[in-house]
């Protein structure tokens, strides 16, 4: 509040304001200057006080300061420890949040890896074991007790960071040549609910993992896997995994950066090895952020697809014309190749100081159109690709030919089902009769 506002609120005068403000101390935080100063007062945040350092981890895998977290009523504030980042200049120049910070939002447990850790991290945090029932103040006490491998560069507190320090001492990756043996014990151990690294988003099993690839090269991935059974769900599951790969190769084949991705076949089961672009060998981290904490923090309004993101984050300065023509190009593949699954939390940005904002590597993409329903549902499912509309012109032709060569591949590729090749058999034909109408 303004302190003009304070004074007729308590029908006091300015100078008994100031006195009780001097008297209340580090419990008020001061905001702006002279006429414009306006007060707020910090809480504690249960027994974890009311102010946190907030570091970022380099691609070096050195701790730098970035700035001070603040717990008021009814939000947070955010401190930069030198100069403030371009973002912050922009929409947020006194760090005032009412909520949880956006560059916070990604980092709270989610998914199929979510549960697991709010399960586990409930009876000792005083959490609900449901992590959508969290509040802020639950996500905080997270970040500070567990935030030490989250996704991003970000820890929050100087216990979260002394356990990330340690994890990167004591990190024992797994050799190449081990993964047959390692990554099916994994895989039921994360099946059973043990937690083993942080939170990532998305409902397909799965487990994080630091791999040892040679001459000194150490790389943090996320192992997706089917079951260990020959059903015909499973079997689906491992046709998507593997159409994961092909879509991977296929996006930077066209020099689109996309996730490293291998399938590997173990156990019964099929992995598919994820590169974490997040991480940088043993300890180096960068940061990300998603689409939907951009729209959050910036936009105040979410777009209804990708697409639709990329005009308004280019009329905002926030991308570029070169990064919104990406996002339109990828919208447009993965519209061409049955990516149903295109939400907010399925495409990143590295999250810096300075702006515009570059997209992050692609993840994600398959042809989720033919995931398994919650029971198990393998029904048909109409492939219906949107034709070009004007917004996506200049990259329709491209996105439509990087399909017809993702399903080539899908219908001749040797980790596919004769099932499923024949879907990708159809499906080629379509996009080639779309080439042919509007290419």
């Amino acid at each position: 509040m303004a302190s003009r506002a304070i004074t007729e609120e308590l029908d006091i005068s300015q100078a008994t304001l100031t006195r009780i403000v001097a008297k209340l101390g580090l419990s008020i935080e001061r905001i702006g200057a002279a006429r414009s100063t306006r007060y707020a007062l910090r809480r504690p945040l249960r027994n974890f006080g009311s102010e946190w350092p907030v570091y970022r981890v380099s691609d070096g895998g050195r701790p730098q300061s970035w700035g001070t977290l603040r717990a008021l009523h009814n939000g947070f504030r955010f401190l930069p420890s030198e100069r403030a980042p371009m973002w912050m200049e922009r929409e947020y120049v006194d760090g005032i949040f009412q909520g949880l910070p956006f560059f916070l939002q990604d980092l709270q447990p989610q998914g199929y890896l979510g549960r697991a850790i709010a399960r586990e991290v409930a009876p000792r945090l005083g959490v609900p074991p449901d992590v959508r029932l969290w509040s802020d103040d639950d996500a905080v006490s997270y970040f500070l007790t567990d935030g030490q491998d989250l996704p991003g560069d970000l820890v929050l507190g100087d216990h979260a960071l002394e356990r990330a320090v340690r994890a990167a001492e004591n990190l024992a990756p797994v050799a190449n040549s081990d993964r047959d043996r390692v990554y099916p014990e994994r895989a039921l151990a994360a099946q059973r609910g043990e937690v083993a690294g942080s939170s990532a988003g998305g409902e397909q099993s799965k487990f994080l993992a630091a791999v040892h690839r040679g001459s000194g090269v150490t790389q943090s991935v996320l192992v997706k896997f089917s079951a260990a059974d020959p059903s015909p769900v499973s079997m689906r599951w491992a046709d998507l995994l593997a159409c994961e790969h092909l879509a991977a190769e296929t996006i930077r084949d066209r020099h689109i950066a996309c996730a490293r991705t291998e399938v590997i076949d173990a156990g019964g089961r099929r992995f598919l090895e994820v590169d974490r672009f997040d991480r940088v060998g043993a300890a180096g981290r960068r940061g990300v952020l998603s689409l939907g904490a951009i729209e959050d923090a910036f936009l105040n309004r979410s777009s209804s697809n990708w697409t639709a993101a990329a005009a308004m984050l280019e009329q905002a300065h926030w991308v570029t014309q070169d990064e919104a023509r990406t996002l339109r190009w990828i919208w447009c593949f993965g519209d061409l190749i049955a990516n149903s699954d295109m939400h907010r939390a399925n495409v990143a940005f590295w999250f810096t100081d300075a702006l515009p904002y570059r997209v992050a590597p692609f993840y994600d993409v398959l042809p989720m159109l033919y995931a398994p329903g919650a029971q198990g549902d393998l029904g048909e499912r109409t492939f219906a690709p949107r034709p070009p509309v004007a917004s996506v012109a200049d990259v329709w032709g491209d996105a439509a030919h990087a399909a017809l060569e993702f399903w080539e591949r899908a219908r001749t590729g040797g980790h596919i089902s004769a099932p499923f090749r024949a879907i990708a058999e159809n499906n080629h034909a379509m996009v080639t009769r779309m080439l042919r109408q509007f290419g």
